[in-house]
């Protein structure tokens, strides 16, 4: 019995009948055909073209008719018909295939196989593409360059077109406010409506902690090997440095605009509602004293718990070098160095000086300290001068070593103003 006979009538094939049987198959294609074939359409297109290339456009008009006379409402309701017909077919074929574990079993079987095969296809494809970077440079240049540019903008420009005409249809069919914001809440409405947002929720807690665990077990990884910390070093510096470059070169092109480019970024930027990110600070303010109201003590335990995780004797090691090598950077630059210099910071310091002179008045600063001093508490602020002036002293003179380099560092500079002065006033 042929193999064929023996599929027909249901038998079980042996390994080297089903050999045969594929090979049968496969052995009846002819290669030499397929191409003879493939050639002959290629010529009768080059010629069809050159003889006639409108020829697309000549069967328009029937093309026409034909959509003319098409009856497009029964033909939705046939889709519609035979879209009903596929999804009961489809939904019941996947009820008897999911109802067998077997089933399911060895179609996801069947995952693992397709995609090493797709990868070994790319892995060869890759491998193979072994060109001369000029060479694959220069083919990449011409695909981009035999890109139709004008037809790509024409593209765009009607894209923008009907997703300003869509954005203008929203106000109109809306009216008082954007129909897109009531459809929205339709939707939104109607899915929650089905939605267990507990589930879905614990499904993204569940999602996060599995990427925790993947995350760590990569780290784990990288840390074992120092090649690989050396190599991703070098891609987090290498692309930082790539973004750098890029914002530097932006701005320094936008350092050299012209004037009338920064008018015009000057004329859009009063369009800016300034007034909402106001308001949306004030409802931030809002939000957190309610939020406060309504958990007492909220912040309180979170910012406790957030401090007695930090090791403060590491945070202020860490601290004092960071301000050390501010004041090395610091001191380095010239026009930092300049800026302290004394002579400098005393042209800064009258140019201050002169300013509030200018806007200072003495009524002025009578009327203002006369209301601040008539707002205080005087009973109060006796009170923490006494409190604050009492610890002072009574801290000072705990030790006495200290209190006697106090007082003498004092009465030392002391000594030196008053000599200082009485020698002013002798020489003048």
């Amino acid at each position: 019995m042929s193999p064929e006979e023996a599929v027909k009538e249901g038998k079980e094939l042996s390994v080297e009948e089903r050999v045969a049987l594929l090979k049968q198959a496969f052995g009846e294609y002819d290669g030499k055909a397929l191409a003879r074939s493939t050639n002959s359409f290629s010529q009768a297109m080059m010629a069809a073209h050159a003889e006639n290339p409108a020829l697309a456009s000549e069967l328009f008009p029937a093309i026409e008719d034909a959509f003319t006379d098409i009856d497009f409402g029964k033909m939705r309701e046939a889709v519609i018909a035979w879209l009903d017909y596929g999804t009961a077919v489809a939904s019941k074929s996947l009820e008897q295939v999911l109802d067998n574990p077997v089933v399911v079993a060895n179609i996801v079987g069947m995952l693992p196989p397709m995609v090493n095969s797709v990868l070994e296809v790319l892995s060869a494809l890759l491998e193979n593409l072994d060109l001369p970077p000029e060479i694959l440079a220069s083919a990449l240049f011409n695909v981009l360059t035999g890109i139709d540019a004008e037809k790509l903008g024409h593209v765009l420009t009607e894209l923008s077109k009907q997703v300003n005409l869509l954005h203008a249809g929203n106000y109109i069919l809306g009216g008082d406010e954007p129909r897109a914001r009531a459809v929205t809440t339709d939707i939104a409405k109607r899915v929650l409506e089905t939605l267990d947002v507990n589930v879905f929720v614990d499904a993204l807690i569940a999602l996060g902690e599995d990427a925790e665990v993947v995350v760590a077990a990569i780290a784990e990884l990288f840390s074992r090997d120092p090649a690989l910390v050396d190599a991703m070093a070098r891609a987090v510096v290498g692309l930082t440095n790539v973004v750098a470059r890029i914002f530097s070169n932006l701005m320094n092109e936008a350092a050299n605009w012209p004037a009338d480019a920064l008018m015009v970024l000057g004329k859009e930027g009063r369009i800016l509602d300034a007034a909402e990110f106001g308001r949306a600070l004030d409802s931030f303010v809002t939000y957190s004293l309610r939020l406060r109201e309504a958990n007492p003590g909220l912040h309180r335990d979170l910012y406790v718990k957030f401090l007695q995780a930090i090791n403060t004797e590491q945070a202020e090691i860490e601290v004092r070098a960071v301000l050390g090598d501010l004041k090395v950077a610091a001191v380095s630059n010239a026009g930092i160095s300049k800026a302290l210099e004394p002579e400098e910071m005393g042209r800064r310091i009258n140019e201050m000086l002169a300013g509030f002179n200018r806007v200072a008045r003495p009524a002025a600063v009578r009327e203002y300290l006369s209301r601040l001093f008539a707002t205080i508490d005087s009973r109060e602020l006796g009170e923490a001068v006494r409190n604050a002036g009492g610890g002072f002293v009574e801290g000072l003179f705990a030790s006495a070593g200290t209190a006697r380099s106090l007082l003498k560092s004092v009465s030392s500079v002391a000594w030196k103003l008053i000599k200082g002065m009485v020698g002013l006033i002798t020489k003048r």
